[in-house]
């Protein structure tokens, strides 16, 4: 059936007027989870079931609110869903679309460009889709093409890439001309002449050595010993730490935790925060230096003793959102009777183990204090000498590295010789490495 044909019942209709978007794209969602219409302006696939962990958040939510033309949108959501059900009724007669579903994360990256374009055509004084011409084709190509510094001076150009999907939004838009109830692209445009995107791009071919050099043993080899260190030493310790910050997140966060809100002074309740900080000797917190830094723009005097303190955990410790300055004056003298009994310190990684040290010399903390940010950093650390290391013995890609699950890695397995094998279990999927 002809896209006319479909439309006969009312001109300027969309044929997917009412669609389910997840159902027409063969999209599995858990039931009870709100389903996108075609009719609706946010497209949320973030409980799709099967998604890669390396998509983002963000590339599973697409937002067509963005588009400052309301009819443009409508073009933008008819082409995504023909991209994502290329078998949809009016979309298989198109001679020229895509015959292969294209994945959420390409999609989310087509929807992308294409508001750029929109928008574009929107600062150019463009109204309609109809004034759109050869000449406007290669305006974009190359307003995507350069970098330009503030006075509008070129000073660098942007990927092959980048200027192939400048090039594809247009041929897009062409392809799928017929399906547009809103606006078109005029009949007989052929920007570029027809040729491929990739060839207006000028990206290079796929033949020879990859772009991307072998990394030189002479960097590869200290960044593997060293990724083996954080591993080793400080990998069991950075699992600690992490439960510490959830656990603490649990307690304190403002976002997570149960606090209330209240303006009078609670002497009492943080009295017995205080008084327990006393009885177990456990120092005070430190504010993060970000904190402290704000403070000190804001005339907080350094050499007061309770600038590098943070009274919101301690006011959050009471069961309260926030500390508030006019308290200071009344409760002063008592943290600081606290501070001197037992000091100050930043939150996590207190009394941390001793470790070998990388140089074999002796053995050290395994961290100094940290707050919080320091704390995330440091584990995050960790986490990429674990990858780093994994995917160079592995050889893993990086989408295959993110969807190992925790427990995934199978008992080892002896097989003579200095032959062992290691079994990952990802998904309840086997795979086998050799080392």
């Amino acid at each position: 059936m002809t896209v006319a044909a479909l439309r006969a019942a009312g001109a300027h209709r969309s044929v997917f007027a009412g669609a389910d978007v997840c159902r027409e794209a063969g999209l599995v969602l858990p039931d009870g989870i709100p389903r996108p219409v075609f009719e609706d302006d946010r497209w949320d696939f973030t409980a799709v079931v099967g998604l890669p962990n390396q998509m983002a958040k963000v590339s599973r939510r697409f937002d067509f609110t963005t588009i400052i033309d309301p009819r443009w949108r409508i073009v933008a959501k008819e082409q995504i869903i023909a991209m994502l059900a290329p078998r949809h009724e009016a979309v298989m007669p198109l001679p020229h679309v895509y015959r292969t579903p294209l994945h959420l994360q390409t999609a989310s990256g087509r929807l992308a460009e294409l508001t750029r374009f929109l928008n574009w055509l929107t600062d150019q004084g463009v109204a309609h889709l109809g004034a759109v011409d050869t000449d406007s084709c290669e305006q974009y190509l190359a307003h995507r093409r350069y970098l330009l510094d503030d006075n509008g001076q070129v000073v660098g150009e942007r990927s092959s890439a980048t200027r192939r999907a400048a090039a594809q939004t247009v041929v897009d838009l062409v392809n799928h001309r017929e399906l547009f109830s809103a606006d078109q692209v005029p009949d007989g445009l052929k920007p570029w002449g027809g040729a491929a995107p990739s060839v207006v791009a000028e990206m290079p071919g796929g033949r020879g050595q990859n772009k991307t050099l072998p990394v030189a043993d002479t960097v590869l080899q200290p960044m593997l010993a060293a990724a083996r260190y954080l591993i080793d030493a400080l990998g069991p310790h950075a699992i600690s730490l992490i439960a510490q910050v959830r656990e603490a997140d649990r307690k304190w966060s403002l976002r997570q935790g149960d606090h209330v809100f209240t303006s009078a002074l609670p002497a009492d309740e943080i009295t017995r925060v205080l008084a327990d900080h006393e009885r177990r000797r456990e120092p005070l917190p430190l504010a993060a230096e970000h904190t402290v830094r704000a403070r000190l723009a804001a005339g907080w005097s350094p050499d007061d003793p309770l600038t590098r303190i943070s009274l919101g955990l301690l006011a959050r410790q009471a069961g309260f959102t926030q500390f508030w300055r006019q308290w200071i004056p009344h409760l002063r003298d008592r943290i600081e009777a606290t501070l001197d009994l037992v000091g100050a310190q930043k939150q996590f990684g207190r009394d941390a183990v001793a470790v070998e040290r990388a140089d074999g010399t002796g053995v050290l903390a395994w961290t100094l204090p940290l707050d919080r940010a320091e704390a995330a950093a440091l584990v995050g650390i960790v986490r990429t000498a674990a990858i780093v290391l994994l995917a160079a013995v592995s050889g893993m890609r990086s989408s295959e590295l993110m969807e190992l699950a925790v427990g995934c890695c199978r008992p080892v397995e002896d097989h003579g010789a200095g032959l062992v094998r290691y079994k990952l279990d990802p998904a309840g999927q086997l795979g086998v490495l050799w080392w």
